[in-house]
């Protein structure tokens, strides 16, 4: 991917503090983060929406993906979804009250809006799809930190809830099925037996368990705790928030399938506005993290499997 960097006047003196921050703390873990891009606040073309008034929470993007050659950022303030490509920031989609956002690998998009869910080819012409409803049920969607949508291994359209739920899209498949000789089919859960144990869980098509990788907190608690994916290697992927006092710091762990603890990636988790999405980890196993921040948002890339 072609990596750029756009900053207003304001942020020139902050980035090179903030540069060598995010290089310590990537060689203390042994991972060396790359800033991407960085978009200032504002309401002119290459700057992203920010709400900021006394007595109101802020806001800005809710959610990103990384997808093929481009970075898509859900600018909720402005209602629209914006591609980070090459040394170009442009507009793909408008008017979207949207909550959650993932790409197709093609250059198209997708744009979650409660139980509708929005499509973008890469020529810009739009489709829609629906969540299913399971047994009749209604859906239980609550906007909120770890609401997700993705495209699963069979290559159906899914959203992931705050409470870890997964519904699928009512539509056929959006993509073909992913061909992992190195993963098991499986769906999978974070399963929290205790506040400091969480495993991740992964079910076959009968129900049966057949991996179980306990979730390392190094002697902290966990808050949230979210599956992230898998790579083409066929590693998994899970963000982790460690609560060490009144610290909540957050990382993306890489296990391999036999339970391993493959690497750590530690991020800052101090944002600037509230954001659902935080990380997302590509097939090539980059975890990007978008960071939200007094002057601008910054999306980070953590090296990717050898």
């Amino acid at each position: 991917m072609d990596r750029f960097f756009r900053s207003s006047a304001a942020s020139t003196m902050i980035l090179p503090l903030l540069v060598l921050f995010i290089i310590f703390c990537g060689s203390v873990f042994g991972q060396v983060a790359e800033l991407v891009c960085h978009l200032p606040w504002g309401d002119e073309a290459g700057q992203i929406g920010l709400i900021n008034q006394p007595e109101v929470e802020r806001c800005g993007p809710l959610s990103f993906c990384a997808d093929g050659s481009g970075i898509f950022i859900l600018d909720s303030v402005h209602q629209k979804v914006v591609l980070v490509e090459k040394n170009e920031v442009r507009t793909v989609a408008e008017n979207m009250n949207g909550w959650a956002i993932c790409g197709d690998g093609a250059g198209g998009v997708f744009i979650q809006e409660g139980e509708r869910i929005a499509a973008f080819d890469a020529q810009g012409k739009k489709g829609s799809h629906r969540l299913a409803r399971s047994a009749g049920k209604s859906l239980k969607l609550v906007e909120g930190y770890g609401n997700e949508i993705f495209i699963n291994s069979e290559g159906y359209l899914c959203a992931r809830t705050v409470s870890q739920m997964v519904y699928k899209a009512e539509a056929p498949r959006v993509k073909k099925p992913a061909q992992n000789n190195k993963l098991p089919a499986a769906e999978f859960i974070i399963k929290r037996l205790d506040r400091n144990v969480v495993r991740l869980i992964g079910f076959d098509s009968e129900g049966k368990d057949i991996i179980s990788i306990l979730i390392q907190l190094d002697g902290t608690t966990a808050g949230a705790v979210l599956f992230k994916g898998a790579d083409d290697a066929g590693n998994l992927y899970v963000e982790v928030e460690r609560i060490a006092g009144t610290k909540v710091g957050l990382q993306v762990h890489r296990y391999s399938i036999q339970g391993k603890r493959l690497a750590v990636f530690d991020m800052e988790n101090r944002y600037f506005t509230t954001v659902y999405k935080k990380t997302e980890v590509t097939p090539d196993g980059s975890v990007y993290q978008m960071l939200t921040m007094p002057d601008g948002v910054r999306i980070l890339r953590f090296g990717g499997v050898d």
